[in-house]
């Protein structure tokens, strides 16, 4: 019993020094503005890589190829190769709703669903049939809410509107709801934009919680947010990745001038 733990232990360990998700020269395109440049950039599991950069700059859009957003926008056009387990996500032959199962994501704004707090937990795992029975679908949402940081809040509760709840609740529901459908990696696109710096602090403990479990991608404007909660950080200019690397490094030593330049304050 102890031989077999110790290999998984040491498969698992394994796993988490290869990339859990490997963008190569990706460039996009929005009709003819060229909107990210020879993009290379590589994602581990169980850490937070944090993308910064000044507006405009590409972050969001690098954002939502990872889990192909961005096939929702007619004029865009992706090119590259980015693979989730070694597989390009790009290939026809891809399930989209599949890999979106895989690659979750919490968007900037609470959109909680016109439902129960229930309901919209449950809503992904009885779409793509998760649970056998009523008791299993009650196990995934209590287990999504205890893991989103939220199910002493609600717990007595579940039938009331997700609407119904404060900003930081409703977005600590979206995440419950995107790990739900056990990805296995996270998406946040400003996810404490909107929100107090109470809120702001709850959902940081959170992230903090939630990357022993999952990859996290997150993009923010706060400078503050990615030193304390990531690990890698990458810095986007004008549609390029101009540094990335441990956060630590990038914040006490960046490499590239504007990093400098945008870290400490002067533009952005």
């Amino acid at each position: 019993m102890n031989m077999v733990n110790l290999t998984d232990e040491l498969e698992a360990k394994a796993d988490t020094s290869a990339p859990k998700i490997r963008a190569q020269k990706v460039n996009v395109h929005y009709s003819s503005n060229h909107a990210l440049k020879d993009i290379n950039l590589d994602i581990y599991p169980n850490e937070v890589t944090a993308l910064i950069g000044p507006s405009g700059c590409g972050k969001s859009t690098f954002l939502r190829c990872l889990n192909r957003m961005n096939d929702t926008i007619d004029i865009c056009k992706v090119e590259g190769r980015i693979t989730l387990d070694g597989q390009n996500i790009n290939d026809k032959k891809i399930d989209v709703v599949e890999l979106r199962a895989r690659v979750g994501m919490v968007f900037q704004k609470p959109n909680p669903f016109p439902k129960s707090i229930y309901d919209n937990v449950a809503y992904g795992p009885r779409i793509h049939g998760i649970a056998q029975n009523k008791q299993e679908l009650d196990d995934i949402v209590w287990s999504s809410l205890k893991k989103a940081g939220l199910w002493n809040e609600v717990h007595d509760r579940l039938d009331a509107s997700g609407t119904s709840l404060s900003g930081g609740q409703q977005q600590r529901l979206c995440i419950a709801r995107t790990i739900a459908i056990e990805p296995e990696v996270i998406l946040m696109d400003e996810p404490c934009s909107a929100l107090d710096p109470i809120a702001t602090a709850i959902i940081e403990e959170l992230i903090e919680d939630l990357k022993n479990r999952y990859a996290i991608v997150i993009v923010t404007h706060s400078m503050q947010q990615a030193a304390r909660i990531s690990q890698k950080t990458a810095f986007f200019h004008l549609g390029k990745l101009l540094e990335h690397g441990d956060t630590t490094t990038i914040f006490t030593n960046p490499v590239h001038e504007k990093t400098k330049d945008y870290i400490t304050g002067r533009y952005g």
